[in-house]
């Protein structure tokens, strides 16, 4: 008898109603062993076809759901993956999240988001929730921290959004090929007969510029073209103030006239800063080429449309997945090579309105 249906009364089934199905319920509804519907759930041991079904299909008509805590307990897995990022709003970063959420999902995993914090304490609540993985995207997040939770036994990808004097052991990492990506888009701007290029970063620490892979490809061009240090910082724009600097970069704008072409860290800065050049009656490209990072949706709705750097955002968040799952399965212990834990992927430049000059 179906324990979900009601007695004459209806009482006894509205409390069934109310209760979770056990996996005993399961078997008794199957007319099995508990021991067989856990061989079935499981996918462990051989169970006969016609018993199989009767199980598959007492789950079905019961809705029954697994205890996941229960079973991870048991496994010592919690399913559970963390994304760390510096913003939690960026396109970029909910691209990203809905990537691994697709891959993660088909292996049994749920994808958590979170911001990072650069206190002890935060570090603490990371390694304590016993994630079976933790992917960080973040050029902010402290190595020191990274190595902590490696060395915490938890599987780690590391998305090399800036320079690492040293990847902590055990530490799969993503390499976007962002640096070959901005050089290239960087050059076609040279080629195209910019001179004076600024770069335009969000507000950041002066020892994170120097780590950005953003800002390294950046001072790589400038010097291949005769550019010193000191004029590579002339030409490099931080706000520091998240509510002013919009307003302190168009005094900057105003200011530098022999201004002719700005890279932009991401597209949102970009769109913004091509807003204000045009505000001040610089006209894009004519005047002021412009070319952010990511292929966003802003970049292609705003007029005139920004040139960008496409990342491989599908493909790197698959790979980052299959990292996790490998380390999980015991890759870890040495068993894996380094190369296998090092992937390299490649950008694409999207050339649009905001430097279409002859080149």
């Amino acid at each position: 008898m179906n324990p979900n249906s009601k007695g004459t009364d209806g009482q006894d089934g509205e409390k069934k109603k109310n209760l979770r199905v056990t996996r005993a319920d399961v078997a008794k509804y199957a007319g099995v062993s508990e021991t067989i519907v856990s061989y079935v759930l499981n996918n462990n041991r051989y169970v006969a076809a016609e018993k199989r079904e009767r199980v598959k299909k007492a789950v079905a008509e019961l809705n029954y759901h697994p205890n996941v805590i229960a079973r991870a307990l048991r496994k010592k897995t919690s399913r559970q993956i963390l994304l760390i990022t510096d913003i939690v709003i960026d396109e970029f970063f909910g691209e990203i999240l809905y990537q691994l959420d697709k891959y993660a999902y088909d292996k049994g995993y749920l994808v958590s988001l979170c911001k990072y914090h650069n206190v002890d304490s935060y570090l603490g609540r990371v390694i304590n929730s016993q994630f079976d993985g933790i992917i960080i995207n973040s050029a902010g997040f402290k190595t020191e921290y990274i190595n902590q939770i490696a060395q915490a036994g938890t599987p780690v990808v590391l998305f090399l959004t800036k320079k690492y004097e040293q990847i902590p052991d055990g530490v799969a990492t993503i390499d976007s090929g962002l640096y070959k990506g901005v050089e290239e888009g960087l050059e076609t701007l040279w080629k195209k007969g910019a001179k004076n290029i600024v770069y335009l970063a969000e507000p950041l620490k002066k020892r994170d510029l120097q780590k950005d892979i953003r800002f390294l490809a950046f001072q790589e061009v400038g010097k291949r073209h005769g550019l010193t240090d000191e004029k590579i910082l002339e030409q490099t724009f931080i706000g520091f103030d998240e509510d002013l600097w919009q307003e302190e970069f168009a005094k900057y704008l105003a200011k530098n006239r022999q201004v002719d072409a700005i890279f932009a860290r991401n597209d949102r800065l970009a769109a913004t800063a091509s807003q204000i050049a045009q505000t001040l009656g610089r006209k894009i490209p004519n005047d002021i080429m412009v070319l952010g990072v990511d292929n966003s949706s802003i970049s292609r709705l705003i007029t005139p449309s920004i040139t960008t750097i496409e990342q491989q955002k599908e493909e790197m968040s698959r790979a980052a997945i299959e990292l996790i799952e490998s380390m999980n399965q015991g890759a870890r212990n040495g068993t894996l090579q380094r190369q296998e834990t090092e992937k390299v992927f490649t950008t694409k430049l999207i050339e649009r309105d905001s430097t279409n000059r002859p080149g």
